[in-house]
């Protein structure tokens, strides 16, 4: 079905069994010490076992501390490493897949709390966003750091990786030598665009020298900066060029110094939106070229590689979702593929938090292998899962996998729950992608389902369930305002789940949360004024940084005006009485007022069943995202 998908390529001199690659994404689940774990070798292990070609593991520190991105950072600084990340090819390689490793140092953008004292190291003194100076590198030590990036080389190939990739654009230390914007050398590895490819050129050359032409090297190369006078896409393809001529067996090109929205890509960003920088590369080199970015379907893959556009096809976060979406696009089972929705959890975990990869859609992810498992039951019971939500689906999902006889009652016409108020929405569309993963699971898995049935603890006691899980969702909090009960006023829930529509109305939206700017924004782009007010001094809280970002320049490209730091003193016919943090008190003209200040458990159905011990999960249990519903789905039946 797939014909170039599942097509041999090489790389150099290895020969892949498909064009999926499987990119360096940072897990922080190594040792803190730099070693291989349990949690990092599981990871690796069951994305090469779900059939992608060649698995490149996560920048791996080069040389400590200065190297060091983060606490949980592999390493292969020593040879003391090789025995653990030996352990690792050895995983992949059983598992059918290639292993390579991404050679990384961060340069002037390594964290001050990693660095043991130490200041961050830079091609030049150039201040960093935050306003550090990082110390300028010698030449000694550029020549030091050259012999150190071969040396892990070395170490990698000791270590049975079939190749490794040079990290040399997001910003870090080869990206810094290679844009004139951190690159200020008066010497040979600074000024013109030779001298600041020298280094790059240099490691290139010195790991095929050391290590023979055959062994394989790629380099994710910066394709542009995203800042005034940095890297362009010209300068980067004649940097391309070069690569090839000194010995680079492969391309991956992707966005250097500047923001990481571009390279993260929140939900709204359209998938393969980025091919375009493999295209265009690929016209200036005859060396492989790998695509990466917002690739989730298989047929989406399947006609970049067909019309030429790239000769690989990277998926990152697409794994960490579903490890076995090559397996499944190659059997034609594109419906079971667990798309991921660009919801970057993973990326709040990574960039923000310094937490453990985690994803929503995905309970497994940096789990330990013992709790990441499924096991069959040997007794198995009938269990009724009230509630078609997230949590609802997931527990109804794995009870079924693991033997018990499932049964999902729903109030409502259609499963989904809040997600068929997500969707809704500009740029939320890929929440459909998760109804579309759980339809066809829960009736491959003959899940019996029941719409548009409610539920009351007689009913429930009638079924005679052997295990009973609530996940019945949450209500709108509905503040105590004057006139909040007014004809002019409605839910944002209701609102987007009836998917009202209004046209040149002034329309106020108490509550600066996730749901009152996406509710802002749906009916901003419908024509109307939209003023949005919050209590605290902070909006959007909880959501991913980079969506928050995105989400605010479209307000403000419609228009709308938020207001923070106000208490709604009462909701007229006409207008919003607020005052403000000077204690003033102003009338803000509302020909319609939504609701968005939050939402509560619907969880009474518990309490009339705490004879039966049920177990109550999702927003039932507590109000919070999806990523937490899914995970409390999973955890819950897996120990049925």
């Amino acid at each position: 079905m797939f014909l170039s998908l599942f097509k041999p390529g090489s790389i150099g001199t290895m020969v892949l069994k498909n064009r999926l690659i499987m990119p360096p994404i940072s897990t922080d689940l190594a040792a803190r010490d730099g070693t291989v774990s349990e949690e990092l070798l599981f990871h690796y292990a069951e994305r090469a076992k779900g059939g992608v070609g060649l698995v490149v593991i996560e920048n791996v520190c080069i040389s400590y501390p200065l190297a060091r991105y983060g606490e949980t950072q592999p390493r292969i600084d020593n040879d003391t490493f090789i025995p653990g990340l030996r352990r690792l090819t050895e995983a992949i390689h059983r598992a059918g897949a290639k292993a390579a490793v991404e050679l990384s140092h961060s340069g002037m953008n390594a964290e001050l709390c990693y660095l043991e004292g130490e200041i961050p190291v830079a091609p030049s003194a150039i201040p960093r966003q935050d306003g550090l100076i990082p110390r300028a590198l010698s030449r000694d030590e550029v020549v030091g750091l050259i012999d150190a990036y071969i040396e892990a080389a070395r170490r990698a190939r000791e270590a049975g990786f079939d190749a490794v990739e040079l990290q040399a654009c997001h910003g870090l230390l080869i990206n810094q030598f290679l844009s004139p914007l951190t690159n200020k050398r008066q010497d040979e590895y600074g000024g013109d665009r030779s001298n600041r490819i020298r280094f790059l050129v240099e490691i290139v050359k010195g790991i095929k020298q050391r290590l023979g032409f055959e062994y394989p090297v790629m380099v994710r190369l910066v394709a542009e900066d995203l800042l005034a006078c940095g890297i362009t896409p010209e300068e980067s393809h004649w940097f391309a060029r070069r690569l090839e001529e000194a010995g680079a067996d492969a391309i991956h090109p992707d966005f250097g110094l500047g923001s990481k929205e571009k390279r993260l890509d929140p939900m709204p960003y359209p998938q393969a939106w980025r091919v375009y920088l493999a295209e265009e590369t690929k016209k200036h080199v005859s060396v492989p070229v790998i695509a990466v970015g917002v690739i989730r379907e298989p047929h989406v893959a399947e006609e970049i590689l067909k019309t030429g556009k790239a000769d690989f096809i990277a998926l990152g976060r697409a794994l960490i979702a579903d490890p076995d979406w090559p397996n499944k696009a190659q059997a034609g089972e594109e419906l079971a593929i667990r798309k991921c929705i660009s919801c970057n959890e993973c990326v709040m975990a990574r960039h923000v938090e310094r937490a453990p990869l985690r994803c929503t859609l995905n309970a497994t992810v940096g789990r330990a292998p013992e709790t990441a498992r499924l096991e069959q039951t040997a007794a198995p019971k009938r269990v009724l899962i009230i509630g078609g939500g997230p949590a609802g689906m997931e527990a109804a999902r794995i009870a079924a996998l693991r033997g018990h006889h499932v049964a999902l009652y729903e109030k409502e016409l259609r499963l989904g729950g809040t997600l068929n108020v997500g969707n809704v929405p500009p740029g939320k569309e890929k929440l459909n992608w998760i109804m579309e993963y759980f339809d066809y699971e829960l009736s491959r898995l003959e899940v019996e389902i029941h719409l548009g049935q409610a539920l009351d603890a007689e009913k429930v006691r009638a079924l005679k369930p052997d295990v009973v899980v609530i996940a019945t969702g949450s209500r709108p909090v509905l503040p105590p305002i004057p006139g909040i009960d007014g004809p002019n006023v409605l839910t944002a829930n209701d609102l987007l789940a009836r998917q009202l529509r209004f046209t040149g109305q002034y329309i106020v939206i108490i509550g600066g949360g996730t749901v009152g700017l996406e509710t802002a924004d749906y009916l901003a782009v419908q024509g109307n004024d939209i003023t949005v007010l919050e209590m605290l001094d902070t909006i959007g809280r909880g959501s991913d940084p980079l969506y928050l970002d995105y989400l605010l320049r479209e307000l403000k490209a419609n228009g709308v005006k938020i207001m923070t730091e106000v208490r709604v003193e009462a909701i007229k016919t006409k207008a919003v009485l607020v005052q403000g943090k000077d204690s003033e008190k102003h009338l803000i003209p509302a020909d319609r007022v939504v609701l968005a200040a939050g939402v509560k458990p619907a969880n009474e159905l518990a309490q009339d069943l705490q004879d039966l011990n049920p177990v109550v999960i999702g927003d039932a249990l507590e109000p919070r995202k999806i990523i937490q519903a899914i995970a409390e789905g999973y955890s819950t039946a897996r120990v049925i």
